[in-house]
């Protein structure tokens, strides 16, 4: 019987010992990641990254003149804009347009007035000409009129064959006479059109230059009103800034937001728009203040979306009104949104990365002092950081949160 016994003592004291080695050690030496089941409130949310904006704003646009069809001019490089977040008064300084493309147009602009001003005098000088020739002619085929009425009146006393043709003779130079008329008119009114056109074209170029030097003075450009200036975002999604182009269809420079009503303006993927609705609940953050929380509101939903730049999916326009708070936010800042779906209290949750599945199933794999078991669980939602558990858990329980091998 003792030698039974001493045969049996080490095989109880390898067991033992790995009892205890689970008990005091494996927490240490495993080198698996851990996670606790908690209890508190569970929020079912969708989450999206915005930039806050202003509700209102005044535009800071380019010069009135660049509007103006007539100036030929596409698009114009901002040289100079004031730094974005600058407080500014009305009348104060704002940006610079570049100069260079305007200065080319006056020079070529004032090229064309001196060719067209020559042009017109030379329409003036062949008009003349042109006219004083027609009324030569027209001298001459009087002149020639009284000759056939002369040969007329002395054929009387000759056959009647001339006296005929004596009358033939002064009818085709009355045609004649009637027809350098004729012709004087029209050449007359020939030149005056051509004269007309060219001293329109002189007038429209004048007012060209006028306009011209009008911009080149007005790319000095100044506050429209008071406020902050806030740059405007161009359609790729970046900010205008020093060497960006404005032009008639898209002119606005800068903004200056009325800051008493802030937006955040974001964008949801179509699988979650149809959870969104006006009047939602928000929970926000700011990257400007991390710490703090802020409330919003859901304002619009877009009715329709547009795609989302790099992501290859859909995105609707969602304007949230968020509670600043007492905080000064600003236009441009980034914003997180989270819309609140369901709010419960007095949850069980886990890590999302602490659940899988496998087959049709939800599993777990809970730590406990004699190794990692698997535990299936049914699950009720989830959002960016937890699942809710209905059941397979208690509170305190740890779960692993990469499967064991």
């Amino acid at each position: 019987m003792k030698q039974r016994l001493w045969i049996l003592l080490p095989l109880v004291l390898v067991i033992l010992a790995f009892i205890g080695y689970r008990l005091f050690w494996a927490d240490e030496t495993d080198g698996v990641e851990v996670a606790e089941v908690i209890r508190g409130k569970f929020e079912q949310y969708v989450t999206s990254i915005g930039e806050l904006e202003a509700h209102k704003s005044t535009d800071i646009l380019i010069p009135d003149v660049l509007t103006d069809r007539t100036v030929r001019i596409r698009d114009i490089t901002i040289n100079d804009l004031v730094r974005e977040g600058t407080e500014v008064e009305k009348g104060d300084y704002v940006a610079t347009l570049d100069p260079s493309g305007v200065e080319e147009h006056i020079k070529s602009t004032r090229e064309t007035l001196d060719m067209l001003e020559a042009n017109l005098e030379q329409a003036r000088m062949d008009s003349s000409l042109n006219l004083s020739e027609a009324r030569d002619a027209i001298r001459q085929a009087k002149d020639n009129v009284l000759d056939k009425e002369i040969k007329v009146e002395q054929s009387v006393y000759e056959s009647k064959a001339v006296q005929r043709q004596a009358q033939i003779e002064l009818e085709k130079a009355q045609r004649n006479l009637e027809q350098k008329k004729r012709n004087y008119r029209q050449l007359k009114r020939k030149n005056e059109i051509s004269v007309q056109r060219i001293e329109e074209q002189f007038r429209q170029e004048e007012n060209n230059l006028k306009i011209l030097m009008q911009l080149k003075s007005d790319l000095i450009i100044r506050a429209p009103a008071s406020g902050i200036v806030v740059y405007v975002r161009e359609w790729n999604g970046e900010k205008r800034k020093v060497g960006s182009t404005v032009s008639r269809w898209d002119p606005r420079i800068a903004i200056l937001p009325d800051l008493s009503t802030i937006l955040s303006v974001t964008y949801v993927k179509e699988i979650d728009v149809t959870k969104v609705y006006v009047g939602m609940p928000v929970k926000i953050t700011i990257d400007a203040f991390p710490e703090e929380e802020f409330n919003g509101t859901v304002r619009t939903v877009a009715n329709i979306g547009k795609e989302i730049e790099g992501q290859f999916l859909n995105g609707f326009k969602v304007e949230i009104e968020v509670d600043p708070k007492g905080f000064e936010l600003l236009p441009g800042m980034t914003s997180v949104n989270r819309f609140i779906i369901r709010e419960m209290d007095d949850q069980l949750m886990v890590p999302r990365e602490a659940v899988f599945v496998e087959g049709a199933e939800q599993v777990v794999y809970k730590k406990t002092p004699l190794g990692i078991v698997k535990q299936e669980v049914e699950t009720g939602g989830e959002n960016d950081e937890f699942i809710r558990i209905v059941k397979g858990l208690n509170e305190g329980d740890k779960v692993v949160l990469t499967p064991p091998e």
